[in-house]
């Protein structure tokens, strides 16, 4: 397969027929729902997944594993009616990237990163956290086994600093307790499928993440495009 990596991202939306679209993922105690005032601005089919826990996808949060939220996507896009995608992750799905191209094979026309985590193979997302949040986390999991929402207060601040207040509103009261096992499972496969083009969007607003982290994620990426927008966390 030839290597697609140098295309940019304008190329890769060329065709214009219904064979190509994105798959946009959520982020963690979010849900399909949190792309739906930017779908109606997109120009080709999309289709905005809910992964097991929430939503379209009900289960049981304490029982499902991060081999259970890869599983179910690559069933969404399996039994979805376009043939090739754009897999588009939003922050912690970022882990999730490098199995479902793996799975997905020669679906999957490039892969695209939103204020996204760039998994390391063996470790989970909360290991790629400062020491103390990563005890901390663990340990409230352990006394909270079917999760629970990260503080309002915190949100506000470091998600939401560039919404105005009915933004804000909307997306604090749909918020809802992450499986905890997707944050605590061993990502299984770290490396994104040869040839397939990897564009990362910089949010140059994002209070999540600093200079340092980013360089980090960059590097694990290799030589990713860059595209920055100025905005916070949750550019949608």
């Amino acid at each position: 397969r030839m290597d697609r990596r140098l295309i940019p991202m304008e190329a890769d939306l060329q065709d214009d027929s219904h064979d190509l679209g994105f798959v946009l993922i959520h982020g963690s105690e979010l849900g399909a729902w949190i792309w739906d005032l930017m779908l109606a601005h997109l120009q080709r089919p999309s289709l905005a997944v809910d992964l097991p826990g929430r939503g379209s996808s009900p289960a049981d949060r304490p029982s499902v594993t991060l081999a259970d939220a890869i599983r179910s996507v690559r069933e969404d896009v399996e039994t979805w009616n376009v043939q090739s995608v754009i897999l588009v992750a939003h922050s912690f799905s970022g882990i999730l990237v490098p199995a479902l191209t793996r799975h997905l094979h020669d679906r999957v026309t490039a892969v695209v990163f939103v204020g996204a985590t760039m998994p390391v193979e063996g470790k989970a997302w909360v290991d790629l956290l400062p020491p103390v949040q990563r005890w901390l986390l663990r340990l409230m999991y352990m006394l909270r086994p079917a999760g629970a929402l990260s503080p309002e207060a915190a949100n506000r601040k470091t998600l939401c600093n560039d919404l105005d207040d009915e933004t804000i509103r909307w997306f604090l009261d749909r918020r809802m307790p992450e499986a905890p096992r997707l944050l605590l499972d061993k990502v299984p496969i770290a490396t994104i499928e040869p040839g397939v083009p990897i564009h990362y969007i910089r949010l140059t607003k994002d209070l999540t993440t600093s200079e340092g982290e980013w360089q980090k994620e960059r590097g694990r990426l290799g030589q990713p495009i860059v595209h920055k927008l100025d905005t916070g966390h949750l550019p949608m």
